[in-house]
Parts: C-alpha cells; sequence; structure tokens
C-alpha cells in the first residue's frame, strides 16, 4: 500500500507533493460534482489530511479545483511547517513499484488515463515541482503490455 501511494505522488495527482523533499506517499480525491476535495498524505513519521468543500453540496468549489487544486497545496503547507527541522527517513520494508514491476509481469485490459497535463495536477504550466535532493531518479518504467482477447469481441 506505501508503495503504492509514493507512486500516487511521484507520478499522479499528488505529483505537487514531492517538493516536500522526503519520502511521501498519498491520495488526491474529488467529487464528480466539485464540492469537496481533499488530499490524504503520510511520511515515515506523520500522517495529515486536508478536506475542501462546503456541508451545502449545491455550492461547488469550482470547476477544475480539484484535490490537487484545492487541498493538496493545504497539506503541503502544514507538512513544511510539521517536517521543517525533523531528521528525513525512508519508509522501513518497502518494495517500490518498479522494483515490483521487474519481476512481475502485468498484463492489464485498461488504459492509464492519469492526469498528463501539469495545470490538471496543481502544478504551474511550466512543469512539475523540482526532483528533491534526497532521493535518486528512477529509471523510466517499461511499457506494460496490453492483453486482448480474441473471438467473443470481451476484453
Amino acid at each position: 500500500m506505501t508503495a503504492m501511494l509514493e507512486d500516487a505522488v511521484e507520478h499522479g495527482t499528488g505529483i505537487r507533493a514531492r517538493s516536500l523533499g522526503r519520502p511521501v506517499g498519498g491520495k488526491t480525491g474529488t467529487t464528480n460534482d466539485f464540492t469537496d476535495a481533499w488530499f490524504i498524505g503520510f511520511t515515515p513519521s506523520l500522517t495529515a489530511g486536508v478536506w475542501v468543500g462546503n456541508d451545502d453540496k449545491q455550492i461547488s468549489l469550482g470547476k477544475k479545483e480539484t484535490g490537487a487544486m484545492a487541498a493538496l497545496p493545504i497539506w503541503l503547507e502544514f507538512m513544511q511547517g510539521a517536517t521543517a527541522g525533523t531528521p528525513i527517513q525512508d519508509f522501513a520494508n518497502v518494495l517500490s513499484l518498479d522494483k515490483q514491476a521487474a519481476s512481475h509481469l502485468v498484463l492489464v485490459d485498461t488504459p492509464d488515463t492519469a492526469p498528463t497535463e501539469p495545470s490538471e495536477q496543481g502544478l504551474p504550466s511550466t512543469g512539475a515541482p523540482s526532483e528533491p535532493t534526497t532521493k535518486p531518479k528512477t529509471p523510466p518504467k517499461p511499457p506494460i503490455p496490453h492483453q486482448t482477447t480474441t473471438g467473443s469481441g470481451h476484453r
């Protein structure tokens, strides 16, 4: 679970949390009608969550006000203060998804629909935050083969 949530920060909608500069896992969330947005994130020593919304479900936060845009910046500001001056720790006993994928053949029939535009991830259009100096860059992931079946027309 930790590796999966670290991956959501490294490559998904939680990418802005990387700017904390230490190992982080987390997940953004948004209701379909943009009335609620949240980010729940954690380091090896601290977990925190931020919810943004209204009790009145008829009041929208606004189009594109996702967990990455509305809640994650608040979480990041809190975590920067809460972790300032504390040692950087790695998650114990966690095998990264990159390392797991190298030893397991994964067959999927659903395309990856993760956001590709920086603005969809709560980032300025100039791109992702700079790489933290505490973690080495990981090599790009190999493509995942897609599984298809023939005959019945079902996938």
